[in-house]
């Protein structure tokens, strides 16, 4: 579809923006096309700045991705050794970097499971706006809860699968629209008693496969596509995408240290009671 040099900019920073800010990019892109009758740009678009915001959390966390992933296949990936130390000694012994990659593999599966088991009844949901309104409410009631927990609590280092999994599920909690994934998989960390900033980022390592493996599952769709036009558009796109999801993840990590975290519940809530009586309005 033809996509203006400016539209794809604004789209750009309106992804990048949302989809690590904890206020769900999904939730605010599928009541923007109920209210606005605006129309998602297209299937290649949403790849190129997906891969945008992929690019982000490249820039912040590449080398401990790179370490997580070094260290996974160190231990045999679960194919030709246990996820053991470097002295063979388990789990508990395990250096750094291993574990890391142990983590977010865990972390990844109940995501991909409840994404490819429930594909049909997730994409039902994106098509009412209430149901994103109360996912609104339940993502701010999360938020005013992890606001009001303790700074302190333990280190990536000292994480264990359980910590991983249930992290992990509530990234799969996330695939509905208006869950934010950002806000749940770190009101998780904090849930299992890691630091803020260590469930942070171990929500950012999440994000890698999750936005990797919705691109590369869209990837024969944009093939079959027989002409690209405006690549002009789509690079904006893309470049304003990592641009400003770089910023949406060092904003969030300077909130948190400060503890703001609480003013991104307030605006769920304030979004989602004014949907509701829209909603209401128009008798939806």
């Amino acid at each position: 579809m033809e996509l203006s040099l400016g539209k794809a900019i604004l789209l750009g920073v309106v992804q990048g923006l949302t989809e690590f800010l904890p206020v769900s990019s999904s939730g605010h892109l599928a009541v923007a096309e109920d209210l606005l009758g605006v129309s998602r740009p297209g299937l290649t678009f949403e790849v190129f700045v997906h891969l945008g915001t992929l690019a982000a959390v490249l820039a912040v966390y590449g080398t401990d991705l790179w370490a997580a992933a070094a260290g996974f296949l160190r231990s045999g990936g679960g194919l030709w050794g246990s996820p053991r130390g470097t002295d063979g000694s388990g789990w508990t012994a395990m250096d750094p970097a291993t574990r890391l990659g142990w983590l977010v593999v865990v972390g990844t599966v109940p995501a991909a499971v409840a994404g490819l088991a429930l594909e049909d009844a997730i994409a039902a949901a994106f098509d009412a706006p209430t149901t994103v309104a109360v996912c609104w409410i339940v993502t701010g009631c999360l938020l005013w809860w992890a606001a009001r927990r303790s700074p302190s609590g333990r280190p990536l280092e000292r994480a264990t699968p359980l910590d991983a999994l249930v992290v992990g599920l509530f990234q799969a909690l996330a695939l509905l629209p208006g869950i934010s994934r950002s806000g749940s998989t770190l009101v998780g960390g904090l849930l299992r008693g890691l630091q803020r900033e260590e469930a942070a980022r171990l929500s950012f390592l999440l994000s890698v496969p999750a936005i990797a493996g919705a691109a590369l599952l869209q990837m024969p769709e944009v093939a079959a596509v027989a002409t690209v036009d405006g690549w002009a558009a789509l690079l904006a796109g893309a470049v304003t995408a990592a641009v400003t999801g770089y910023a949406a993840i060092r904003w969030l990590l300077r909130w948190l240290v400060a503890g703001r975290l609480a003013w991104f519940a307030y605006y769920l809530w304030t979004v989602a009671i004014l949907l509701l009586l829209y909603q209401g309005w128009r008798g939806a």
